[in-house]
């Protein structure tokens, strides 16, 4: 009998070790849904939209616990107060205790935006704000709009929109205002609960949150008109007929039937007739009702006015130095925040020079000069003393000379005891094309020194066109760029899908230092002519107080980037030839000043940013395909 027991105890013991292993690993439960539902409130002491406010603590009651998220980026008060309540969080409520008195007969706007949010999910009460009046009513009048970006027209966030009871043009930079808001993200605003009254609008990019323009690079946008209300009156007529109307059916058109034609008037139980298939007819319906009474009803109410504002920064910064450089013993590099105003005069400190000792080069932006020292006497010391003579403003914004005293060194490091390197001391240029790379067909070779030359010797470049093996030369010729002094131009008739090699040879080029190249030779290739396409830009309603300035604008960077610029006055079809098959933005300068340029604007002058306008879509440049845009000054 024991010896039979033993397989059935086994047995009871491997089932007990399963089912108790079973119940060691259980599955972890699922869950429900995730909560998308943002916090409730079921209590609010004083209700929102309360009057003759006293209270001394504000308390929002929630259905759920719950976080502030960004509170300081998000809380908007308005009219503004100088010293931000208590917030807190007790519980389930949100407790708000100012920490001043109120405006009498005010209503304040307490905007939290979505910076209430659940516990756990972070769902927000999207644009959620508590309303209270001091008075014995709210002001109940609104205004919405947006701020774009002046130069570009794309949406700016976190903008000041303001409003002010005081009209004078120095009031934003004074007082702070009565009524305020903040763009989103779309630039978009909205400002409730304003009383009927004028307002100046001012917008404020403020850096330092004091609500004030007071710091010169702050942006700003404003506009010419005050802010109003004008109440609008809709009157509605009603007309109600008696209900034993009646309806008649009359038949305007003849039209056949197999047996006979029908030009009559008839009565709703006519008969069915087979008509014809090639019949055409008309009927009209002239009901004949007797009018009971007309209703006549009227609504007063005032719009909501949108506004589109132009962010923009000034330039009235006053002129000043940035930074001075001597990179290398020749090169003297100075830099001004803006560009500079007439000529600036640079001179060696208690000396005077009998002949020519640099070389001036000016950025393109004409805020940034180099100066190539020429006179060896000069590089050659470690260190020189200059002074720089240029404009700038004083505190009335006048321009006045002034001069700043600039010590700048320059030491070259002497290796002792060690063996020296290989320098290549060689002339560097750069090339806009690279070897076994592409050359747009209306594009030049570009060069450009690191040093500026003084001789160019053409009989040491030779360019080829390379045609099975053999090399046919190709006429040139070397110009210097207008604009930048140390970049040379080669030009040349370029022949489609073509090979060429470029060759240079030692002494090629000389700088003014006496430096010459080394040994190049590089080939590439031209495009095939269908492979660009044609952009064709109708410009219409050009008059004679601007000139356009017309832009191809390269998409996807922060900045933009200029592809092809035109300027023109007066009404003409554009040609924008090969193009890369690429998408392209075209945009309008409106040039009031004729300077050539986008300027920005003044606010005391009440100088609004120069317009800009973009064709409505992006323009996709297609190989081998000309594309037609129409542009209306007007529209």
């Amino acid at each position: 009998m024991k010896i039979n027991s033993i397989p059935k105890v086994i047995y009871y013991l491997l089932f007990i070790v399963i089912l108790f292993s079973g119940c060691a690993n259980p599955i972890a439960p699922t869950g429900g849904p995730k909560d998308e539902q943002h916090p409730l409130i079921v209590e609010i002491d004083p209700p929102d939209y309360t009057v003759n406010f006293d209270s001394e603590v504000i308390s929002i009651t929630f259905d759920e616990y719950f976080q502030l998220s960004e509170l300081n980026s998000n809380l908007i008060i308005s009219p503004p107060v100088e010293e931000n309540p208590d917030i807190k969080i007790k519980g389930k409520s949100l407790l708000i205790k100012f920490e001043e008195e109120l405006r009498d007969s005010t209503t304040y706007n307490i905007y939290f935006g979505n910076s209430v949010q659940d516990y756990n999910e972070g769902n927000p009460i999207e644009n959620f704000q508590y309303v209270l009046s001091t008075g014995s009513y709210i002001d109940s009048l609104s205004i919405e709009g947006q701020v774009l970006n002046s130069f570009n027209l794309l949406p700016e966030e976190g903008v000041f929109v303001m409003l002010y009871l005081e009209h004078d043009d120095s009031i934003p930079i004074k007082e702070i205002p009565i009524y305020i808001s903040k763009t989103n993200s779309d630039g978009i605003f909205r400002i409730n609960n304003i009383r009927n009254e004028q307002f100046k609008l001012f917008c404020l990019r403020d850096l330092n949150k004091n609500y004030l323009f007071d710091i010169v690079d702050e942006n700003i946008a404003f506009i010419d008109s005050l802010v109003t209300f004008d109440l609008i009156t809709e009157t509605t007529i009603d007309t109600v007929f008696k209900s034993d109307s009646s309806i008649t059916t009359l038949v305007e058109d003849t039209f056949k039937t197999d047996s006979m034609v029908v030009s009559d008037l008839i009565t709703e139980t006519a008969n069915d007739t087979i008509f014809k298939s090639d019949s055409s007819f008309s009927i009209s319906v002239k009901e004949t009702r007797e009018i009971d009474s007309i209703i006549v009803s009227s609504r007063n109410y005032f719009p909501i006015q949108n506004y589109v504002l132009k962010l923009f920064t000034e330039e009235r910064e006053v002129q000043y130095l940035v930074n001075n450089t001597r990179e290398t013993k020749q090169k003297i590099e100075i830099i001004f925040n803006k560009a500079i105003k007439d000529s600036v005069v640079l001179s060696i400190a208690d000396t005077v020079m009998e002949k020519e000792w640099y070389i001036k080069e000016t950025s393109l932006k004409n805020d940034s000069l180099i100066y190539w020292l020429s006179d060896s006497s000069i590089y050659n010391k470690e260190s020189i003393s200059f002074t720089l003579d240029y404009q700038k403003e004083d505190s009335n914004l006048v321009y006045q000379w002034n001069t700043d005293t600039l010590k700048m060194k320059y030491f070259e490091l002497k290796q002792k005891n060690q063996q020296k390197e290989t320098v290549d001391t060689s002339l560097k240029y750069d090339l806009n094309i690279k070897s076994r790379g592409t050359i747009d067909l209306n594009n030049n070779l570009n060069f450009l020194f690191q040093t500026p030359l003084q001789y160019i010797d053409t009989t040491k470049i030779d360019l080829f066109t390379v045609i099975d093996s053999i090399k046919i030369p190709v006429e040139y010729s070397f110009i210097q760029d207008s604009i930048k002094l140390r970049k040379y131009n080669m030009l040349v008739d370029w022949s489609e899908d073509t090979i060429y090699s470029l060759e240079i040879y030692p002494d090629a080029f000389t700088d003014i230092y006496e430096t010459v190249n080394d040994t190049n030779i590089i080939e590439f290739a031209t495009q095939k002519f269908d492979y660009y396409g044609k952009i064709l830009a109708d410009i219409t309603d050009i008059d004679s107080s601007f000139q356009v300035i017309c832009q191809l604008i390269l998409p996807g960077n922060e900045e933009e980037v200029i592809y092809r610029e035109k300027i023109i006055k007066s009404d003409q079809i554009l040609e924008y030839d090969f193009l890369p098959p690429k998408e392209f933005i075209f945009k309008i300068i409106i040039d009031k000043n004729f300077n050539g340029k986008w300027d920005s604007g003044e606010y005391l002058n009440h100088i609004q940013p120069e317009e800009v306008l973009y064709h409505k879509d992006k323009i996709g440049v297609r190989s081998n395909w000309d594309i037609e845009i129409n542009f209306s000054m007007n529209k």
